[in-house]
């Protein structure tokens, strides 16, 4: 998606406008182009360290005799990584065998990480510019220039405040030529110029080092894209797929901010610390060294306070990311969760991990308001300290080298704010030295990436292209190979086979053979360890890759879907495809019908990971992207495994068709697919053990003979059990009226795709819909804030809310009060009484300690509070919201609107936007509230007319304040919105790394990420220009209203607008005193002391009003984050709120004493929440006797899984009523009725965590013999036992160590163990190779004995020995009755048991 700019012409005399966007894309481009050029030789294996928990290992390495009697609660306990219990790295060869690390490769990468508190590694600092090009290095240099000029404006304004306050110095004061107006004007005008300064120094400094830093942010991103999808294969097994998409939004924001303008501010910070310490010992030694001795005290305060802040922040992000993994996996996961009825399991878990997180925030606020306190606690005790001794080198009249004369207050100011104002500098700067150590870092981990050598490389141009010459013989020459994550154990020892060009070799053998591995050999997913593999005579190494796999096509088990339009994925396997072509290949595929009945045809999302489309419509749009690829040699690996009988046997002939001429390889557990193979080669442990044609190998007699025997025994046992009990079935028709007559059977059935009523059918709705969607989408934006009932949640933390109030009360006084003291010293400073001066300055210090200590404790009081009850609220409503979410009714997560990433997002987000309206924010609130209403006060008193000067200059500061607070929270956050779509961009290339590789698609990625990055490129120049221009602004304006304060001021102190005391007049001028003290006359006396009172009045009205405004522009700041806090709150409360149809908390409905379990579907009318135009069911009838095996068969879309989604009480009926046992399931309890069913779907969802933890998760209080007892009935626990940790194996990210077959009977078992009296089985064997699917067959009919079981199957074998077979078609039960009496009346059943045959 390509953004073009709509700023070039409202910003035409910003400096950097008439920079070409388009050269500088070309320009990275070809830095990422020329990028393997350039790198580095090492040749690191870069083998990552496993980020997991230590204390997994210890908790599930103990025997398995002890974990007889653990509970589902005790589970929960365990410790996890982001929501994903790991201590074993994830790998996927794409092959059958089981993918893991052994404990005691996890042991080794556990040695490998960092202790903590350690730090990581880092780059060297100037190694963060690799990608900085000229013109970046010539904007750095500019920019720094800026910052260093800007760091000078605050010591200098020192210096001006100085000699204004000298030049009130009695001496001038009783010269009768002295011009006030003149003298305070003159000094009034350096603000002007420092201002005009500050505004370009500003300007260079921020949108210099801004836009040098996005520049060079882009072509990083860039480049880490591309080393990442460079990478071979093998490298992906030993790193985790999810830490990388994860680094590449996050590590690069962290690299981004560490060269952009943090490193302006940083210099600007720097610059100003050392000025201020330079005028400082320039103006004055003496008072200098005192102030420097304590600088270290707010040094220390400050970066105690930053360290603890940046250690929990961490941990409270780990803390939460553990709750949002919860989150995550079960809202995805919605149907599984549901089927075993865990809402209330999952909801606890989740709480669990939130009160860890509220446990780090409650800390966070203690560690916060501990570190604000002691830093204004020093900072008053320094300038305690300073006036102190400032104003003792007054009295003591020391001297001054440097001015050559006595102290004067001028000076003790001049150094006073220029040292100070330096040390607050280096307290600012510090936070930019935390974000440098964290980009170092991040950067480390990039580069790790970017300097790695790939072993095989998909962009090198290396080797021949064979476009033109490819034939298709391929030889397998004593192969020997290992995979890179489990070097141990051998897949391959010796392996020799020979395909001849335009052959068909059909691979057979039992799961973990290696069938997979040969075509990752061939595509070069790996290489070798020992021998090689031959294309035409040539080794496949010296073939340029690229061009090896242009002429590959690959259809997998599991084929990968990119969040795009149909069409777009289908181009994928030939970017330059036509719309004819593409419609060409899908005809091919008996794929046009389903996507021509969709509302927008090709042009239809299929959601991310494809999850809009049934398995069925995903395997035919891979298989029409193979096919428009056209390419040599053909590669499937179980490409029908997930189409009905039908479309199997339109794909099926379709991809005879295209084998015509091509070298095909076909992996396949249906034997009967592959059996006109010119040569099937069976595959076992590694080894061919047996090749040949069909004929020649079921002459032999040996393993292939027993495989196929296998399948076919399958059938013929079911027809002899059909023989046996097909008088039985007779009778018990009759008995349970069942049979034709009961069921309504509309033979005119209307034209509709096959898929149109599919129930993983893409969620679409019409335009009418979408509409209505909208306007729900608005209503919660027109209903009221929920002030109240944020309050009520509050409730219990009212206590916190008044000690905070009280805190945040006595803070917002603070600086109006420090602004009655400082001009008071200002008058003090003045004083002509040496003794006089000595007790009010002392006085004047032991005001500052009481200060110092008072906002101490207020900050922390206030942060404290503030921050618990923010926390807190937080954990309400993330709490109160999964809740909500875990007790709606499936259908609301079939809408859009209600997808897995927008509600995690929302749970991770929406909440803290709350916060905002009780926690830190509340407290500055109403701090700033009482700083501007004493600031007015105190001004108003003090001088009404200035006041009021001032007070029209108020919306400009408050303006400014807003900027400069905007800008001090990143502007480069703005940026994280426009770089999301980049980063999902990424991580669906890295998790569909295979897909990628196969269809040699880096480069269209590589091409779509840089679209991607088209918007932040061109948003990057006028954000830097808008945001040197606004920071320039905030800072110069302060600046002009300086001038103006000054010049008014002083002629109202000119005119006399503030008299001085009656008192001190008495003492000091009246009756001759005036003599005493050096005046020549008692009218020049008056004017000395009115000018002082009147100038020490002038600067309180000042700083009260400063005050005020700077509290006026922060509470400004906060507007935008309540207005979102407001938005959020309604959107929270709605979810809170929202009814659910069927409620898994709700413990009513009745249950009953026993469950026999006769199940009646009476007139059912039925669509699906997201489309409630498309009817499933139309009066839908359907009589299942108690104890019996019912099965439905059809094609696919014709409704069967509606039938079990709506028994599992998934959905309700729009009409009609579902019974059980004469009860309508809605009046029955809603959990008792699903615990006693057990469903195993064709795709399980398999949790993270340990087998043993997935087991139990049918039944929580299992024993481990039950657990072992459930495995065995499944055929799983003799491959369980094979792990490494047995029991205890980590299923980890994506559960992607166990193939399809392994997980299935995992399934299995977790629903066997619940021993449920309702079986429902959604093509539970589908995924399984002939041994596994014989025996788990057995065992499943085994366990069906005395139950009530709905079978779905596509393969009829399974089924023939069913008590009732259903067909269902088209939402409709079109024949019914036993195998024989189905095929006597030779209709649909038959045509479809034909198609099999």
């Amino acid at each position: 998606m390509s953004d073009k700019s709509n700023d070039g012409g409202e910003n035409d005399s910003l400096p950097m406008d008439n920079i070409n966007i388009n050269s500088i894309d070309d320009e990275n481009n070809n830095d990422i182009n020329n990028q393997d050029d350039n790198e580095n030789n090492n040749n690191n294996n870069n083998n990552k360290n496993s980020d997991d928990n230590e204390e997994n290992l210890k908790d599930y390495k103990n025997k398995k005799e002890d974990f007889g009697n653990i509970k589902m609660d005790t589970i929960d306990d365990r410790p996890t990584n982001n929501g994903i219990l790991s201590p074993i790295d994830i790998t996927s060869d794409g092959g059958d065998s089981v993918k893991t690390l052994s404990t005691t490769q996890s042991k080794k990468l556990d040695e490998g990480e960092k202790k903590e508190g350690e730090v990581g590694p880092q780059v060297p600092f100037f190694s963060l510019f690799r990608f900085a090009k000229p013109f970046d290095i010539l904007l750095m240099i500019i920019g720094t220039i800026g910052a260093l000029a800007n760091g000078v404006s605050m010591p200098a304004i020192s210096i001006v405040f100085g000699r204004l306050m000298n030049s009130f110095s009695p001496e001038n004061l009783a010269d009768p030529n002295f011009d006030l107006v003149e003298t305070v004007t003159s000094n009034a005008m350096y603000f002007i110029y420092i201002g005009c300064g500050v505004f370009v120094c500003s300007y260079v400094e921020v949108a210099f080092w801004m836009l040098a830093g996005e520049r060079q942010a882009v072509r990083c991103r860039k480049a880490y894209l591309k080393a990442i999808l460079k990478q071979e294969i093998g490298w992906y097994d030993v790193t985790k797929s999810s830490e990388l998409s994860t680094r590449i939004s996050s590590d690069t924001l962290l690299f981004q901010e560490a060269i952009g303008e943090k490193i302006g501010n940083f210099l600007h910070h720097t610059s100003t610390f050392i000025c201020g310490f330079i005028v400082g010992f320039v103006n004055g030694w003496q008072l200098t060294l005192v102030i420097f001795a304590l600088t270290p005290l707010i040094a220390a305060a400050g970066a105690f306070m930053t360290k603890m802040m940046a250690d929990l922040t961490k941990k409270g992000q780990d803390a939460y990311a553990k709750a949002g993994g919860v989150a995550e996996e079960k809202i995805g996961s919605i149907r599984t969760v549901s089927t075993f009825s865990g809402e209330p399991f999952e909801v606890k878990r989740y709480t669990e991990r939130l009160k860890e997180a509220l446990d780090i925030g409650t800390k966070k606020g203690i560690m916060n308001g501990i570190g604000i306190g002691l830093v204004f606690l020093v900072l008053f005790g320094t300038y305690s300290l300073s006036f102190w001794y400032g104003g003792k080198l007054i009295v003591d009249r020391k001297w001054n080298p440097v001015p050559d004369r006595p102290w004067q207050g001028g000076d003790v100011l001049t150094v006073f704010f220029s040292v100070i104002m330096g040390a607050m500098a280096l307290g600012q700067a510090s936070p930019n030295v935390a974000s440098f150590a964290n980009g170092r870092g991040a950067a480390f981990k990039i580069y790790e990436v970017v300097d790695r050598n790939s072993k095989i490389d998909p962009f090198s141009t290396e080797g021949r292209s064979i476009e033109e010459t490819v034939q298709g013989n391929i030889e397998y020459r004593n192969i020997g190979f290992s995979y890179p994550s489990r070097p141990d154990v051998k897949i391959f020892n010796n392996f020799n086979l020979t395909i001849k060009k335009g052959t068909t070799v059909a691979l057979v053998g039992d799961s973990g053979g290696g069938k997979s591995s040969v075509i990752g050999l061939l595509e070069r997913f790996y290489d070798p360890d020992e021998g090689e593999v031959y294309l035409d005579g040539t080794n496949i190494k010296e073939i340029n890759i690229h061009s090896l796999r242009r002429n590959i096509g690959l259809v997998s088990q599991e084929p990968v879907l990119f969040a795009n339009s149909i069409a777009e994925n289908i181009r994928y396997g030939n970017e330059n495809a036509t719309m004819d072509q593409i419609i060409e290949a899908c005809k091919t595929a008996n794929a046009h019908d389903f996507i021509s009945a969709l509302p927008e045809g090709y042009d239809t999302q299929v959601g991310e990971k494809g999850v809009q489309m049934s398995g069925g419509q995903k395997q035919r749009i891979a298989i029409a992207r193979a096919m428009i690829k056209d390419p040599k040699i053909l590669l499937l690996d179980e490409a029908t495994s997930a189409l009905d009988s039908q479309n199997e046997l339109l794909v099926q002939q379709s991809i005879e068709k295209l084998m015509i001429g091509r070298t095909t390889i076909v992996i396949a557990h249906r034997l009967s697919t592959i059996q006109d193979a010119d040569q099937i080669a069976v595959v076992k442990g590694g080894a061919i053990v047996e090749i040949g044609t069909h004929p020649e190998l079921y002459a032999l007699n040996g393993v292939y003979t027993q495989l196929v025997n296998r399948q076919q025994k399958g059938g013929d046992d079911g027809d002899k059990k059909k023989k046996k009990k097909s008088k039985e079935s007779s009778k018990d028709e009759s008995n349970n009226n069942i049979g034709p007559s009961s069921i309504s059977i509309d033979k005119s059935i209307q034209s509709i795709g096959a898929d149109s009523l599919e129930t993983s059918t893409i969620g679409l709705v019409n335009d009418n819909d979408n509409k209505k969607k909208k306007k729900k989408e608005k209503k919660p934006q027109e209903k009221s804030v929920p002030i109240g009932r944020i309050l009520k949640l509050s409730r219990g933390d009212w206590p916190h809310f008044l000690i905070g109030l009280v805190g945040a009360t006595l803070n917002g006084a603070i600086m109006p009060v420090f602004s009655i003291i400082f001009s008071e010293i200002l008058g003090i400073f003045q004083e002509q009484d040496t003794d006089e001066l000595t007790r009010r300055s002392r006085n004047m210090a032991l005001w500052f300690i009481l200060l110092a200590v008072v906002a101490a404790l207020a900050n922390f009081i206030q942060i404290y509070c503030f921050t618990f009850i923010g926390e807190k609220l937080t954990f309400n409503l993330r709490r109160l919201s999964f809740e909500s979410i875990m007790r709606q009714d499936i259908g609301w997560f079939d809408l859009t609107e209600n997808s897995t990433g927008r509600l995690t997002a929302n749970l991770a987000t929406e909440a803290t936007l709350v916060q905002g309206m009780t926690s830190q924010r509340l407290g500055l609130l109403i701090q700033n509230i009482v700083t501007i209403v004493a600031g007015l006060v105190i001004a108003f008193v003090s001088g009404w007319k200035l006041t009021l000067v001032v007070l029209a200059c108020v919306p400009v500061i408050g303006f400014a304040g807003k900027v400069e607070m905007d800008f001090f929270q990143g502007f480069s956050q703005k940026g994280k919105e426009a770089y999301a779509e980049c980063g999902q961009v990424a991580s669906e290339a890295i998790g569909g790394i295979r897909t990628v590789s196969s269809f040699t698609c880096e480069n269209k990625i590589l091409e779509k990420f840089r679209q991607c990055l088209q918007k932040p490129i061109q948003m990057s120049f006028r954000k830097s220009n808008v945001s040197g221009l606004s920071f320039g602004f905030s800072q110069c304006t302060l600046f002009f209203i300086y001038t103006l304060t000054y010049w008014y001021g002083g002629k109202l102190v000119d005119s006399g607008e503030w008299p001085a005391k009656e008192s001190t007049l008495e003492t000091y001028c009246y009756n001759g005193e005036y003599a005493n003290i050096g005046y020549t006359d008692e009218a020049t006396c008056i004017k000395s002391f009115t000018t002082t009172e009147g100038f020490s009045m002038m600067m309180r009205v000042f700083f009260a009003i400063i005050m005020s405004a700077m509290g006026v522009g922060q509470s400004m700041a906060f507007m935008p984050d309540l207005g979102k806090a407001k938005l959020a709150a309604v959107a929270i409360f709605s979810l809170i709120d929202r009814v659910s149809e069927i409620d898994p908390f709700e413990n009513k409905g009745q249950t009953l004493p026993e469950f026999k379990g006769d199940i009646e579907f009476k007139d059912i009318k039925f669509s699906y929440p997201s489309r409630p135009n498309k009817a499933v069911f139309q009066g839908f009838n359907l009589v299942i006797p108690h104890g019996k095996k019912v099965a439905l068969v059809g094609n696919s879309g014709g409704g069967k899984s509606s039938v079990i989604s709506l028994l599992e009480r998934f959905y309700n009926p729009s009409q009609g009523s579902i019974t059980i046992d004469g009860v309508n399931i809605k009046d029955l309890n809603l959990n008792w009725l699903r615990g006693n069913m057990g469903l195993v779907g064709q795709e399980p969802f398999l949790f993270s965590g340990t087998i043993f933890e997935n087991i139990i998760y049918g039944k929580p209080d299992a024993t481990m013999d039950e657990v072992v007892e459930a495995a065995k009935a499944a055929n799983a626990h003799t491959f369980i036992e094979s792990l490494p940790d047995a029991y205890h194996t980590q299923l980890g990210d994506k559960f992607t160590q166990l193939s399809g077959g392994q997980k299935q009977r995992v399934a299995i078992a977790r629903a066997i163990i619940r021993n449920p009296k309702v079986l429902l089985l959604d093509e539970a064997t589908s995924a399984l190779d002939t041994v596994s699917e014989k025996v788990v067959q057995v065992a499943l009919d085994n366990v069906s004995k005395g139950r009530t079981s709905i079978v779905i199957a596509h393969r009829l074998s399974t089924v023939i020995d069913a008590d009732l077979i259903v067909v269902v078609k088209e939402g409709k039960v079109v024949e019914l009755g036993t195998h024989e009496t189905l095929l006597a009346e030779n209709g649909f059943y038959a045509e479809l048991v034909s198609r099999q045959m």
